[in-house]
């Protein structure tokens, strides 16, 4: 096992007394549990409360302890000496995952070992099932962490430093905890056929384990400069839109267009104002296009461009497919065309105004400008217009209506997307000629 990353997280992680203390605490625990419950419930008792402490120790405990992986190399400034070292993407990626959280997994076994025999003394069904998918979900939310954290860290590196997007993996740990705890023995109705609840959970479980190393090796990977192609984000909500949408599935692909639609527009805002849109960068990819270099500018091209593609594509499906339908929103597809497509521009416009504040000479907090003439653009305003009796002036400045469908909604916002497209060209030129001045 020649992976210094990996031995030195487990120098970090192990102590003399975390050894003892560990299987301690854990024991004196399970003792107490045994000896309050009564003697037919004391099976049932152990599992669930040894499947709790796996839950804090592992999913909990173990986030944090991920999440530090990442944010003390920030904090402390050693993570650049790391980028330089002579380690391989997944070397780096399994050495933090698994090394970080190795203490996590020592107290985590002892729990499952607990679960295993508790469970099968008791006689409750899919124990192994219930195994692997506590083990899946660990890795997940590890993984996780630092995907985010890493992928942060490009953009707002004093965020990171103030404790990353630990809390976030909090709030989603509950989430899931909650689920688990709420566990029920019905089928899950998944694309028009009905799957086992243990195994549905068991094979979700997993496909996201592994998307979420998958994702945490491509973050690593961008960030010791080994370039990737940008077709990970795309096909990871092209995944996720099958995911969703199979649990709506209706006996047609409107649901799969909606879901998908809705699920590309929030990975595409997330990348959008998450990633760096530099004029810098930007001036790159028109070089590389100019000397055909396809491959440079593919590495080079953010992520939000391939779900933003995406986007559009589902709303000209979306519109497709609901455009003989009647203009009235249905049960079958509340999201119908010319709001789909309004969307879509939406998202195109607003990629527009926060590459316009991007690419200025001085481009500082281009995020927090672009969020605030948003909240202008697309609340204060048309307020003010509606308060003001001007409706027709409220209507163009916020076409999207849920309750009125008309054609005129995606026309109005395809306007919007021009005049921010024609922003950005003017900006690009006024920086060429910048940048042209003896």
């Amino acid at each position: 096992m020649n992976n210094p990353e990996f031995k030195r997280n487990l120098w970090l992680s192990f102590s003399s007394h975390g050894l003892i203390a560990m299987p301690a605490l854990l024991a004196l625990s399970l003792i107490a549990t045994a000896l309050a419950s009564e003697g037919n419930n004391k099976m049932e008792s152990l599992h669930s409360v040894a499947t709790a402490l796996f839950i804090f120790v592992v999913w909990l405990w173990g986030m944090r302890n991920a999440n530090a992986s990442i944010v003390d190399e920030i904090r402390d400034k050693t993570w650049d000496q790391q980028r330089m070292s002579a380690l391989s993407p997944w070397t780096m990626t399994w050495g933090k995952l698994f090394g970080a959280t190795a203490f996590n997994w020592y107290g985590g076994l002892m729990c499952l070992a607990v679960i295993a025999g508790a469970g099968l003394a008791a006689g409750l069904p899919d124990v192994p099932a219930t195994l692997i998918t506590l083990c899946a979900a660990g890795i997940t939310l590890h993984a996780g962490v630092i995907a985010i954290n890493l992928h942060a860290c490009q953009f707002e590196s004093q965020f990171v430093q103030r404790g990353g997007m630990g809390w976030l993996g909090i709030i989603f740990a509950l989430i899931l905890w909650s689920g688990f705890a709420s566990y029920e023995t019905q089928p899950f109705r998944w694309w028009g056929r009905e799957f086992g609840h243990a195994l549905f959970l068991l094979d979700s479980a997993l496909l996201f384990a592994a998307c979420a190393i998958f994702a945490a090796w491509r973050v690593v990977s961008n960030a010791l400069q080994v370039r990737t192609l940008p077709w990970a984000w795309p096909a990871f909500a092209v995944l996720m839109s099958v995911y969703l949408a199979g649990f709506a599935y209706q006996g047609n692909l409107l649901t799969l267009w909606e879901t998908g639609l809705m699920v590309t527009l929030v990975m595409s805002y997330a990348a959008l104002f998450t990633e760096t849109n530099s004029l810098l960068r930007w001036n790159k990819l028109r070089l590389l296009q100019a000397r055909q270099q396809w491959r440079g500018w593919l590495e080079h091209l953010p992520m939000w461009p391939g779900t933003v593609a995406l986007c559009l594509l589902f709303a000209l499906l979306l519109a497709a497919a609901s455009g003989g339908m009647p203009e009235t929103i249905t049960a079958l597809t509340p999201l119908q065309g010319p709001q789909a497509l309004t969307l879509a521009l939406m998202l195109v416009r607003d990629a527009g105004i926060l590459l316009f504040f991007s690419f200025a000479q001085r481009a500082r907090r281009a995020v927090g400008i672009t969020l605030l003439y948003l909240l202008v653009l697309d609340m204060l305003l048309p307020f003010l217009a509606n308060v003001a009796g001007i409706e027709a002036l409220r209507y163009f400045l916020q076409p999207l209506d849920f309750a009125v469908i008309s054609w005129n909604s995606p026309l109005i916002m395809s306007l919007h997307a021009l005049i921010a497209v024609g922003l950005v060209a003017w900006r690009l030129k006024q920086s060429t000629q910048a940048t042209d001045k003896p």
